[in-house]
């Protein structure tokens, strides 16, 4: 049995005298899509957010058997852990391209940028037809598939999506969905943090479901479903 790829202990994270998370553990093989599922403001954010290693916390984070405690979010990013905001994060004034290459800023394998370059817009037909689009002036679907994209750009061995389903319409969430199983395929490991609990549970392997910043629930996708509270809580409101 291998080691886990990234390791969440005992997590906790204090936004002055708010205690945002609780002790939040869980564990990510390597290859498989983790599902956090919980309702807004629940802590799944701040926990992407400590693991990328923009908020302080106290607990311990390992990715690929290091620690992270004193790793800058810089060198987080170069070791292949990469973080796709639900926020976006997106250059308003770059074309497609131009976003995507950004993605890439940290690497020096020109060959394989250009390999992932057509691998995304095979995986995003419709941001190949919209290479050279400024991407402030494209929909909020299309958005969030050049954030994945642009993600993808880094050449990720994790990556962490916070919320990509997040008010795009049930065509985009398809697209989305489409591309989480070829990614899947091809071996990428995923920490996927959503609201929409039935989007989690069709592609994560395991979840945890964390409430007012602590894991209250965390087994096989088998297990959730299984789960009355959950069906009646989660699953019966998408």
């Amino acid at each position: 049995m291998t080691d886990p790829i990234l390791e969440v202990d005992d997590l906790n994270v204090y936004y002055g005298k708010s205690h945002a998370l609780k002790g939040v553990s869980l564990s990510i093989d390597e290859g498989e899509i983790y599902g956090v599922i919980g309702p807004n403001g629940a802590g799944k954010t701040t926990m992407l957010n400590a693991i990328a290693g923009f908020v302080e916390y106290e607990g311990s984070i390992r990715y690929d058997g290091a620690d992270l405690a004193r790793v800058s979010p810089q060198q987080i990013v170069r070791d292949g852990l990469i973080y796709c905001t639900e926020d976006r994060d997106l250059f308003p004034y770059f074309s497609v391209h131009e976003n995507l290459l950004m993605g890439a800023q940290f690497r020096d394998d020109r060959d394989a940028v250009q390999d992932d370059l057509a691998m995304v817009y095979e995986l995003f037909p419709r941001l190949d037809e919209r290479r050279e689009q400024e991407a402030e002036t494209m929909s909020g679907g299309e958005q969030q598939m050049l954030a994945v994209g642009r993600a993808l750009m880094s050449d990720p061995d994790v990556l962490m999506l916070d919320e990509p389903t997040l008010g795009l319409a049930p065509v985009i969430i398809q697209d989305i969905s489409d591309a989480l199983e070829r990614l899947s395929e091809q071996g990428l490991t995923i920490l996927l943090a959503e609201q929409n609990s039935t989007f989690a549970l069709r592609h994560a392997e395991r979840l945890s479901l964390i409430e007012t910043g602590e894991i209250e629930l965390a087994g096989t996708s088998a297990e959730f479903h299984d789960n009355e509270y959950v069906r009646e809580a989660y699953v019966g409101v998408h």
